[in-house]
């Protein structure tokens, strides 16, 4: 008999809610994709692989998290330096393995072993925390920025960068260090412009008017925002999206999948897809609160920022307020490593706070 017990550390609400906007994901993967069986059946393989890992680890003991952060730590840092020799390329660069049926992006999972690790290192000295403890911490943070920096992957090392930097602010950072920190970083900007790569450059120049270059690195800007406006109010409807059936929005699947769904539901699908991400990250909020541990509010608060910031990154993205970067949406996007990395966070969430009493003891 299936033992119902699996379910036990679930968070309804917050299960149904995900579920919901799962389900939503795949409706408008299904327009995007024009057809394509492929996509599909493999996006649904990548969520049923998710929920997998979600509902195995929200039964795990948080204490064996503890246990195994330096291990995953070291070992996603052998996935970036596999990368470098064994990696595939595509679109200018090189950021996925090839495991046959999988491609495996082993930037997306350091967005779960930074916080792991760094929230280890807290709890680890967590009576003894000082700027030698920040300066260990700040390596740890770095070391796997620069690398997918390298691959170039602009985006995600800046999420990553800055859900790092929430473990080691919460862990007790001084204010009088963060603004020390921001200062050096405002005059080293000059310097940091010119390590960019050209297209990087033109992106962020594009973002203060697109029309600039119309149809180079201002194109997928200006047709982003063309998608989403002519959704007007009520939207064009399901697979009726000009731009999208048309082929004029680009990369429809994944990064301006957002796009998609702005111009077939418009602006009442978009205001119920921002009530879905406000309700989740406000019932991890609300679990994170309750974490009775170093270890485990450092661990939450960093996913739960990490969440938020990849949602908030990829609408302003797609909608010209923010540099076009590779980035995601959370639960929505086609891709087997960011939709199962997304559930494991939530999987970790939800072993923590089911179990806050024990890792407290």
């Amino acid at each position: 008999m299936f033992n119902l017990k699996i379910f036990q550390n679930i968070d309804r609400t917050l299960m149904v809610l995900i579920i919901f906007l799962i389900l939503i994901g795949l409706v408008t993967l299904t327009s995007a994709a024009q057809g394509s069986i492929f996509l599909l059946v493999s996006q649904m393989v990548n969520i049923i692989i998710g929920l997998v890992i979600l509902i195995f680890l929200s039964n795990i003991n948080p204490k064996i998290f503890i246990f195994y952060a330096p291990h995953l730590y070291v070992f996603s840092l052998l996935l970036l330096i596999f990368v470098v020799f064994f990696g595939f390329e595509s679109h200018g660069a090189k950021r996925w393995i090839n495991l046959l049926f999988f491609n495996l992006q082993p930037s997306e999972i350091i967005k779960i072993t930074i916080p792991l690790m760094l929230a280890w290192l807290y709890h680890r000295f967590q009576n003894t925390i000082n700027y030698k403890t920040h300066s260990i911490a700040f390596i740890i943070l770095i070391t796997p920025c620069l690398m997918i920096l390298d691959q170039p992957d602009l985006g995600t090392a800046i999420l990553i960068f800055i859900s790092g930097f929430i473990v080691i602010f919460l862990a007790g950072l001084s204010l009088k260090f963060i603004i020390y920190t921001i200062f050096i970083f405002i005059i080293s900007l000059p310097f940091l412009w010119s390590t960019l790569h050209l297209y990087q450059q033109n992106r962020i120049l594009n973002l203060i008017d697109p029309t600039l270059d119309p149809l180079g690195t201002g194109y997928h800007s200006i047709q982003s925002i063309i998608a989403i406006g002519s959704g007007g109010f009520l939207g064009r409807g399901w697979s009726y999206g000009g731009q999208t059936q048309l082929n004029f929005l680009p990369e429809t699947t994944t990064d301006f999948i957002f796009s998609v769904f702005g111009e077939e539901f418009g602006f009442l699908g978009v205001l119920g897809i921002f009530v879905l991400y406000f309700l989740i990250l406000y019932r991890c909020v609300d679990m994170t609160q309750k974490m009775q541990n170093t270890f485990s509010r450092l661990i939450t608060a960093s996913l739960v920022f990490t969440l938020f910031s990849s949602t908030f990154v990829n609408i302003a993205m797609v909608s010209g307020v923010f540099p076009i970067v590779g980035a995601p949406l959370p639960f929505i996007s086609y891709g087997g490593t960011s939709m199962v990395v997304s559930l494991t966070m939530i999987g970790i969430i939800m072993s923590l706070h089911s179990n806050k009493s024990l890792i407290a003891n």
